[in-house]
């Protein structure tokens, strides 16, 4: 008699190994999103779905590993702590490695997208533009104020010698605080901080500029799947989602993707 058991044993032993770790793995992976950083991942306030292109990008994988994926937004600092401390169900994110996030998470070699390089806002109405347009060194900005988006780890380690930067929780009040007259710049990646600043109304206020010249990056930063240490299997699962990254998210599909946002 074929009991359920044997069944499932030899049906197992039939499967690849990713699919082997896939058949058990029943229920989606659970990743967390900062809310607010469109076009890359964001809270629709409409239907309360988290939408973006790290979001399409992370489900276009789904087939290739025959594994879904549930999407959830929470304040950045507080997602990161959940995966950390396996709390609320979380299971996975998608941001830059640091050190720090390496010690509670597996990361995917092969990164999901690669961020554009940063530049500097400023408003071109403020006393001190023509400063940072002719600066030369980064100490040329110590004398400034600027702020940091919370949780943006490139942004720290970029500034973390200037005397005068705050964090703060949300661009949209970064972009408030440059149009006020607050502070004097903002250093970010382009694409999210344009695509805020048109949401808000305010195209064409900013001013924005590189600052290759004066900041040397090694490589720019890369968003990479990240799965809690704990997660069951993780590091062949991490392995397998590698792989689906690089036989799945090509070129084409990319722009495809990043085109229904951009």
């Amino acid at each position: 008699m074929i009991t359920r058991r044997l069944f499932i044993s030899a049906f197992s032993s039939l499967l690849l190994p990713s699919e082997q770790i896939f058949a058990s793995q029943m229920a989606p992976i659970n990743l967390v999103y900062h809310p607010n950083v469109p076009p890359y991942s964001f809270l629709n306030s409409e239907s309360n779905q988290v939408e973006g292109i790290l979001v399409d990008l992370i489900d276009a994988l789904s087939p290739a590993l025959n594994q879904d994926f549930s999407h959830k937004a929470y304040p950045w600092k507080r997602a990161q702590s959940m995966l950390k401390n396996y709390d609320g169900g979380a299971d996975a994110f998608c941001c830059p490695a640091t050190s720090e996030r390496e010690q509670y998470a597996l990361f995917a070699s092969t990164p999901i997208t690669t961020l554009s390089e940063p530049a500097l806002f400023f408003n071109p109405n403020n006393p001190n533009a023509n400063h940072i347009r002719t600066a030369l060194y980064k100490k040329d900005f110590y004398s400034l104020k600027g702020a940091a988006f919370l949780g943006n780890s490139s942004h720290a380690e970029t500034w973390k010698d200037h005397p005068n930067v705050m964090e703060v929780q949300k661009i949209d009040l970064i972009i408030h605080m440059l149009l006020r007259g607050r502070i004097d710049f903002y250093f970010a990646d382009p694409i999210v901080t344009g695509y805020i600043i048109r949401q808000m109304g305010f195209a064409g206020r900013l001013e924005h500029i590189s600052l290759a010249h004066i900041i040397k990056q090694d490589k720019l930063a890369q968003m990479r799947f990240g799965l809690r240490r704990s997660y069951p299997s993780a590091q062949k699962v991490i392995n397998e989602i590698d792989w689906a990254i690089q036989e799945t998210i090509t070129p084409e599909l990319h722009q495809k993707i990043v085109s229904r946002y951009i």
